[in-house]
């Protein structure tokens, strides 16, 4: 009886220590917005080519669902659109937007459930002779 009560303790006071270490390493307010992240099936990002109008868009997504890529402007029109296979794991493309009027595009990249929308902002300053324009991304 007393070896058991004696491994008993040991066994709660272990399980104690333990229990705090875990929620000492746990992010204070970053509860919500890990969970969110975690659950998420693909992860885009979208990168300015510096002294140029040329956009890298990078998509890094599960095996086993398709995405669709679409670039549309302000009025909701479809630029530009295409299609990521089920088993691409990585997928990355670059975009020159020269061709482009001034306003605001969008990026979206979606699998039928998720949709992420990344914005570009395209203008051309006036005061300057030679024609430059260029891009803000959201």
């Amino acid at each position: 009886m007393k070896k058991t009560l004696k491994n008993f303790a040991i066994a709660l006071v272990a399980g104690v220590f333990t229990f705090s270490t875990v929620l000492a390493y746990e992010p204070i307010g970053k509860k919500d917005e890990s969970k969110s992240v975690s659950k998420r099936t693909f992860e885009v990002g979208l990168y300015h080519v510096i002294n140029s109008l040329k956009v890298n868009v990078l998509v890094e997504k599960q095996e086993g669902k398709a995405l669709d890529i679409t670039l549309k402007n302000d009025r909701n029109e479809v630029i530009y659109s295409e299609l990521i296979g089920k088993k691409a794991v990585k997928f990355s493309k670059k975009f020159d937007l020269v061709g482009l009027s001034d306003g605001n595009y969008r990026f979206e990249i979606s699998n039928g459930k998720e949709v992420i929308t990344k914005e570009i902002n395209l203008e051309t300053t006036a005061p300057i002779p030679a024609e430059f324009r260029s891009i803000q991304v959201k």
